[in-house]
């Protein structure tokens, strides 16, 4: 795996977004590395990531969930979110931030801002390991301007393993917790503190897929990098599977790094 981390240090970490929306209404992020090996970059669906984008680029990312706040019978609606990422993790601190429009119609009535901070920690032989920093639900407009403010604190290493066969397998664990990131299993969609966790393995050179857990949820989500278009990236996952809160939801996403 040297060789592996070695071209993500070399190469810089850069963006395959796929937005999601969170249950409790928010939008999410999702972040990884462009392929570097032969398997793919193995993102995480459903939590945070400390993995930052690719420094001096940016992102669009559309996602669409269904239904809306996990509420059955609910339409399904989807969220946009515009952003850019300043600075270097490797020597100092990378910085994104981001513009999130919460619901497609009426298009942009309702929104919020987001930052995140990472910063790299370590750098073996076989891993690499960022620390994060999020905030959430910003300057709000619209309906969004009251939300609750958001943090998430999070740990993601990646590293890789070989097979009997020779081959590497990339893997990332994201360990982390913020003050809304477990919903309650009343049915009521209310949210609160608690910790996650998220592994994420590369299964071809195109596609990663990942399990994700809260206090209360368990995700599943899959990653494809379309290899046609470069920069484009797609997801498909379900928030809370076990439909634990009673508020299970299918996600899709497409992004676009520039």
């Amino acid at each position: 795996m040297r060789n592996t981390i070695g071209a993500i240090l070399l190469g810089g970490v850069a963006v395959v977004a796929a937005g999601a929306a969170q249950a409790n209404g928010g939008a999410l992020v999702e972040t990884g590395a462009a392929p570097v090996a032969q398997l793919a970059f193995p993102s995480i669906f459903g939590v945070a990531s400390a993995v930052p984008p690719r420094s001096g680029g940016g992102f669009v990312a559309l996602s669409y969930v269904n239904p809306r706040g996990g509420i059955s019978g609910s339409d399904g609606d989807g969220d946009l979110s515009v952003g850019y990422t300043i600075g270097n993790p490797i020597d100092g601190v990378s910085a994104t931030v981001a513009a999130n429009i919460l619901g497609l119609e009426p298009f942009g009535e309702d929104g919020t801002l987001s930052v995140a901070f990472s910063r790299l920690v370590h750098a073996g032989d076989n891993s690499i390991t960022f620390i994060g920093l999020g905030f959430g639900d910003l300057l709000g407009w619209g309906d969004a301007e009251n939300n609750n403010e958001t943090y998430t604190v999070s740990v993601s290493r990646l590293m890789g393993f070989t097979t009997a066969g020779g081959r590497e397998i990339p893997m990332q664990i994201s360990v982390g917790y913020g003050n809304e990131t477990t919903m309650s299993d009343d049915g009521r969609g209310t949210v609160g503190p608690g910790a996650f966790v998220g592994v994420g393995v590369g299964v071809t050179q195109s596609l990663s897929a990942s399990l994700s857990a809260t206090e209360s949820q368990f995700n599943v989500g899959f990653s494809l990098n379309v290899e046609q278009l470069p920069g484009l990236g797609l997801s498909l996952g379900m928030f809370d599977v076990t439909d634990n809160t009673s508020r299970q939801q299918v996600s899709l996403g497409a992004s676009f790094s520039f």
